[in-house]
């Protein structure tokens, strides 16, 4: 009862802030700065190139850090704000172990450089995870530009918004939904675990106590599951472990069939199964390679939808020369 009444909340908060956020994201526009900062995409994609290529594991944790930032409060980069209390979005939980800060201040100083106080943070994110998903071969798509930065940042909010890691489809879906994003957009999105890793507390329920009595997920592949439990002792917080195991550094369908075969790393993922829409769709993505280019494409317009989530455009929100800024 307290988990339903939980997610009725979420909704009908979240409910409150589309209705504001709905014409924002309408002035959102391909090209925005081609007269204000012109060339800023290839600027953007040039600096996070020479990073990826000495840090090979950045381009996931830049595609996440894009995704807790929309989910948190909006695409507002309001995630990329510190607090001396311990009060900011990046303070919560769930972002304890998102990464790629340092990059895109990185990238921002270069952007500072060409056009001072003209692209926001926000912005930047979009164009990072989008250069990020291309870079380890996925698709190549447009971004909306015009967001403009948030300067509030509280640690509840991400506490309250980002989807769990061992969520049933149920309560995925009333969280997608609670950001206008489709069934559909859950399933496809859920795909960005194509790459990157996940520390062992993320799964580590899954394989000792699934249910609260000492057990293990027998949703799990046995031999998989022995494999995690080797890498993963109990207690274990520091290790981690690829959220694909088939293909983790290459952006393509392998998660489907890690999905499909029964290893999946988080219980979020594993749960795909138990529906019968995420079920279709993971089968026909695991069934052959020559469904990628579907993949891709709906990847991209769940992206692009996800970009949209809480936007700040116009007046509203500012234009920061430095991304992380103290709140308090």
């Amino acid at each position: 009862m307290a988990a339903s009444l939980s997610l009725l909340v979420l909704v009908v908060s979240a409910s409150a802030s589309l209705m504001l956020s709905t014409t924002a994201h309408a002035q959102l526009q391909y090209g925005y700065y081609n007269t204000s900062c012109p060339g800023v995409e290839d600027l953007v994609r040039e600096e996070l190139l020479a990073l990826f290529a000495a840090d090979m594991t950045l381009p996931a944790g830049l595609l996440r850090l894009h995704f807790h930032d929309c989910f948190g409060a909006g695409c507002d980069a309001t995630l990329l704000l510190k607090s001396h209390n311990g009060t900011a979005q990046r303070d919560a939980d769930p972002n304890s172990t998102v990464r790629g800060y340092e990059a895109i201040e990185a990238v921002k100083a270069k952007v500072e450089a060409a056009c001072p106080l003209v692209v926001s943070c926000a912005d930047i994110l979009a164009m990072a995870a989008r250069d990020a998903v291309n870079f380890t071969q996925g698709p190549a798509y447009q971004v909306e530009t015009g967001r403009r930065d948030g300067n509030v940042s509280r640690r509840e909010d991400a506490e309250r918004l980002l989807p769990p890691a061992d969520g049933n489809v149920t309560v995925l879906t009333q969280y997608f939904a609670a950001q206008n994003l489709t069934v559909k957009d859950m399933i496809v999105l859920s795909a960005a675990h194509t790459i990157g890793v996940a520390h062992c507390p993320s799964f580590s329920k899954r394989l000792y106590n699934n249910t609260g009595a000492g057990d293990q997920d027998p949703a799990m592949d046995p031999a998989y599951a022995k494999n995690l439990t080797a890498a993963c002792p109990a207690g274990n917080v520091a290790s981690v472990q690829p959220l694909d195991p088939v293909s983790p550094n290459r952006f393509d369908v392998g998660y489907y069939k890690s999905v499909y075969n029964r290893t999946a790393l988080l219980g979020s993922d594993a749960a795909l199964l138990d529906d019968s829409l995420s079920f279709a769709y993971v089968q026909l993505m695991s069934s052959n390679d020559s469904y990628l280019d579907t993949f891709f494409a709906d990847f991209a317009v769940s992206m692009i939808n996800m970009g949209r989530i809480g936007v700040r455009t116009g007046a509203d929100g500012e234009i920061r020369d430095t991304c992380a800024v103290y709140v308090d």
